[in-house]
């Protein structure tokens, strides 16, 4: 039996096609294929945590039940699927055709209906002048102005209090209102790259990519300067290690702080970085990278991942969610153009941050 197919069916009996669930989920249409033809499960690219997160995201996109789709994959792990997703999905339609059945009302009659007894209320006599307490009432006032008094002030203190509790919280947001201006990005240089570096140049050992075991725990370089801003320097490569690193350049801006996670060690960590740096983070298959957007520059092996917040945000992560599927591409293992596509330059200063 198989789960995929099951999908598959799904998702045509919608009638919405691959690229349309592409568009809405933001996962790769190769991922999305292996999913219908099963090859999923075989992948070594993804753990299973991220081949579960794959496929109930596919699930919701086509409107199904998450607690079906759950347990169609604990199913398919322990090998009883039994094309239970196809039966819970026409469950479904029968319950929700059902509701939409319009309720038979029963005919209204006034025969057995008696009208509702009228109970006067007792009658009261009319104060006069010299019955009416001047004294008391012109305290039950005064109680009453001295009330909203307090009620008026109450409230006064409370949204003085919530805006500086507000302000306290959101103090680096409201500075940014008053800060007009605006990081000067232009448009990536085409067609003006200079002659690589030649091959007698040498490349600082401080700066080159070292893979530290996993058994280690963090190590921390320091900032490393470059001689020369207008070379990024990097190794040329003719296919992909096991283990990958990306550089996160602080191009525009500081960035306080940008969370990253490696599928490495699973650990979120913040890092504040000043404006110039960048910072390299090692991982397996899958990298989340999340913070000021506008303010950073992806790197792989010396080039600029274009656009990253547009192509590769995943909103199940709430995160740009790179993978080794992405750098496949033969344009990340050329060697990097010598002059940075961008008048920003490179970084200033290059650092190790983490090494597994």
């Amino acid at each position: 039996m198989s789960l995929g197919k099951d999908l598959a069916s799904i998702r045509k009996e919608l009638g919405l096609s691959l690229e349309e669930v592409q568009s809405s989920i933001k996962i790769p249409l190769l991922t999305l294929k292996s999913i219908e033809n099963d090859s999923i499960f075989d992948s070594t690219e993804h753990n299973n945590i991220y081949i579960r997160s794959f496929i109930r995201s596919y699930a919701r996109a086509l409107k199904l039940n998450d607690e079906d789709i759950v347990k169609a994959l604990d199913d398919i792990e322990a090998g009883i699927y039994q094309n239970d997703l196809i039966n819970a999905d026409e469950d479904r339609k029968s319950i929700e055709a059902e509701q939409r059945k319009p309720k038979e009302e029963t005919p209204f009659s006034l025969d057995n209906v008696s009208p509702p007894e009228i109970q006067h209320a007792p009658i009261q006599s009319k104060p006069d002048v010299e019955s009416v307490n001047w004294a008391d009432l012109g305290k039950t006032f005064a109680l009453k102005e001295q009330a909203s008094k307090n009620w008026f002030l109450f409230i006064i203190v409370f949204f003085i209090v919530a805006l500086l509790v507000l302000g306290f919280y959101y103090r680096q947001e409201i500075v940014g209102l008053f800060d007009f201006s605006e990081p000067q990005i232009s448009e990536p240089i085409t067609n003006t790259f200079p002659t690589p570096l030649a091959e007698e140049s040498e490349t600082p050992d401080s700066l080159v990519n070292e893979v530290i075991p996993p058994d280690q725990e963090e190590v921390i370089q320091p900032p490393q300067p470059i001689e020369n801003r207008n070379q990024l320097l990097t190794r040329s490569i003719t296919s992909l290690d096991s283990v990958l690193t990306v550089s996160v350049y602080a191009a525009f801006e500081k960035l306080e702080p940008v969370r990253v996670t490696s599928d490495l060690n699973g650990r979120t960590n913040p890092f504040w970085m000043e404006q110039g740096e960048a910072y390299n983070f090692d991982f397996n298959d899958t990298l989340l990278v999340r913070g000021q957007y506008s303010r950073m520059l992806l790197l792989f092996n010396g080039h600029v991942i274009n656009n990253p917040a547009q192509q590769f945000y995943d909103p199940n992560f709430d995160s740009i969610l790179l993978t080794r599927s992405i750098f496949n591409d033969p344009k990340y293992l050329e060697p990097a153009p010598s002059e940075f596509p961008y008048e920003v330059g490179p970084p200033d200063s290059l650092v190790y941050r983490i090494g597994y």
